[in-house]
């Protein structure tokens, strides 16, 4: 597939300072974020040795849309992951979050600028509950001192039972994250993503080892508790992509080879071949 052609955003450092575009360079650059993408991708690759798991990568992600990310096992999904919350460093190309470039930027610092990752393995306080991780979900939104100095308690913070009530665990405030089922744990990930108040969410595999019965009401969930959220989503599981994306990118060897709505995706014969093994690209 020949990779989409994208013109760079100019820098607002580029523009001379004696220039009159200097003088409204605030204003230049607001102009760019209202009118940028949430999350823009470029070129991207990531070498391992002589191995490219993301090959010269190209997608743009609207703002606001539920954009999932299909494809076969080593396709380098996680890893694209990986490279937009720079917990790995691009071998090339580069990455824009709200017309920003955040190449080489600390995870803490993509955290700060309002993007949360759900990871694949779970990343839970097992022994807290799961007021107490939701509470610490906060971070994300508040620095670690202000959060530290609060006077509330997780199981009496009005946000924290707020959210243990959408997320169909409000009996289970007090329950060590460790005693909660797979699918509830997963669910509770996916409530300390969204306490940070994130402008980008990614979800890896969030349906990872459910039952079809969990399945369905994550996606019910995530429907509910997302509205308005950019969200990325990792996934295998087609009917749940289908229930719930707005937009569909399958990958393949490191490279979007089709995207679409779930049911232009749906009836391609190509992702159809590569995603059931009939065909290599």
């Amino acid at each position: 597939m020949t990779p989409t052609s994208h013109t760079l955003y100019p820098s607002s450092s580029a523009l001379g300072e004696g220039s009159s575009e200097s003088r409204e360079e605030g204003v230049w650059t607001q102009e760019i974020a209202n009118a940028s993408p949430a999350l823009r991708v470029v070129n991207l690759t990531k070498r391992f040795g002589g191995l490219a798991a993301v090959d010269n990568l190209n997608l743009t992600v609207r703002r606001g849309a539920t954009h999932c990310i299909i494809g076969p096992n080593g396709a380098g999904k996680s890893t694209f992951f990986d490279l937009v919350t720079n917990v790995q460093p691009t071998t090339a190309g580069d990455v824009y979050f709200f017309g920003e470039r955040i190449n080489g930027l600390p995870p803490y610092r993509c955290s700060g600028l309002g993007i949360a990752r759900k990871f694949q393995a779970p990343t839970l306080f097992p022994e807290l509950t799961a007021a107490e991780n939701l509470f610490l979900g906060k971070v994300g939104h508040l620095s670690w001192n202000r959060l530290l100095r609060t006077r509330e308690i997780p199981a009496a913070d009005e946000e924290v039972t707020g959210l243990l009530d959408r997320l169909r665990l409000a009996e289970q405030g007090g329950t060590r994250a460790a005693e909660l089922s797979h699918g509830q744990q997963q669910w509770l990930e996916i409530g300390v993503a969204l306490m940070a108040r994130p402008r980008l969410l990614l979800l890896d595999e969030p349906t990872a080892g459910m039952s079809p019965r969990e399945t369905e009401a994550t996606a019910e969930l995530l429907r509910e508790l997302t509205g308005g959220t950019t969200t990325v989503i990792v996934e295998h599981d087609l009917a749940f992509v289908r229930r719930i994306a707005d937009i569909i990118t399958v990958m393949h060897r490191g490279q979007a080879v089709a995207e679409g709505s779930p049911d232009e995706i749906a009836q391609n014969a190509l992702v159809r071949d590569v995603y059931l093994g009939r065909k290599s690209l």
